[in-house]
């Protein structure tokens, strides 16, 4: 459990938490992927720093989550919402965990760099590895 270190903080570093163990992931497959340290990205988790903008928005790709998932909704006073099932907007699923967990950790580093890229698609990616088993460079 995080420690809290503010109500927002703690929100987020659970929800981080909950994120990445649902996608299957080391604290350090997601470091590796936003090319920082795993101490870094541990102080998210615990609540002693959050992500900026771009790196949540990178951490929600990784994981398959949608960027709402981070986020406490509040009422205009300030309070939280709390919402029941029925009243929820239908959100994004993640994806499939139990593939994803039977995976080696090459393959995992492998498909967390492909979600935090903004530069290349997954179309693309598979087209490029596909000529190149074609070519016989893969072997």
């Amino acid at each position: 459990m995080a420690k809290s270190f503010g109500g927002t903080n703690s929100f987020l570093a659970d929800r981080l938490r909950q994120a990445r163990l649902k996608a299957g992931y080391s604290q350090q497959n997601i470091a590796d992927a936003l090319n920082m340290n795993r101490a870094t990205y541990t102080y998210y988790e615990t609540g002693k720093t959050s992500p900026d903008p771009t790196t949540l928005g990178k951490i929600a790709r990784i994981c398959g989550a949608p960027i709402e998932f981070f986020f406490e909704e509040e009422e205009e006073n300030g309070a939280p919402v709390i919402l029941t099932d029925r009243e929820r907007c239908p959100k994004k699923p993640f994806p499939n965990p139990s593939t994803i967990g039977e995976l080696s950790p090459d393959e995992k580093k492998l498909i967390a760099l492909l979600r935090a890229s903004q530069n290349i698609s997954a179309e693309d990616t598979v087209d490029w590895v596909r000529r190149q088993l074609e070519n016989g460079r893969g072997e």
